[in-house]
């Protein structure tokens, strides 16, 4: 038995990860937890110990929208960074992490904690709590503005 004393907003995901199982989950605080007017906003990797292994705190401040000829126009509008808007982020073989956030991004987050690659997929309108998923070919299908993005595909 253990705790965690996560944030407000907590749906983990569980993997084994080189061996070891691991347990990701949005950690979203918010400022009836810690005083200030909204965040921090982290995804977590914790070991089988309920202990921490790494943390990612969301620190994009930019909302941007893709515009109909592709190109994408920001504004600088979330001083404390965006909340991650999942129900649970989807875990491949090899331990990277995906997961979409309110910034309108999918991002990919390595075992190690890091960031490997990030997509604006578009503005996310209400930032609906939507899963992240993986099919066997490695594609992430994410959802964002009421749309099905499929990011990897030929």
């Amino acid at each position: 038995l253990g705790t965690y004393d996560f944030g407000g907003d907590l749906t983990p995901a569980v993997a084994t990860i080189g061996g070891a199982t691991r347990i990701i989950l949005k950690d979203n605080h918010y400022g009836e937890y810690n005083g200030t007017d909204q965040g921090p906003f982290y995804l977590t990797m914790l070991d089988d110990a309920l202990e921490q292994v790494w943390q990612y705190q969301s620190t994009e401040t930019n909302s941007c929208a893709r515009q109909p000829d592709g190109s994408v126009t920001c504004t600088d509008d979330h001083p404390h960074g965006f909340e991650w808007c999942i129900n649970a982020p989807a875990i491949d073989a090899n331990g990277t992490m995906y997961a979409n956030s309110e910034d309108g991004n999918v991002y990919a987050i390595g075992a190690d904690g890091q960031v490997r690659d990030h997509l604006l997929l578009d503005t996310a309108l209400g930032a609906a709590y939507t899963p992240v998923a993986l099919d066997r070919e490695g594609r992430v299908y994410a959802l964002n503005a009421g749309r099905l993005y499929v990011v990897g595909a030929n």
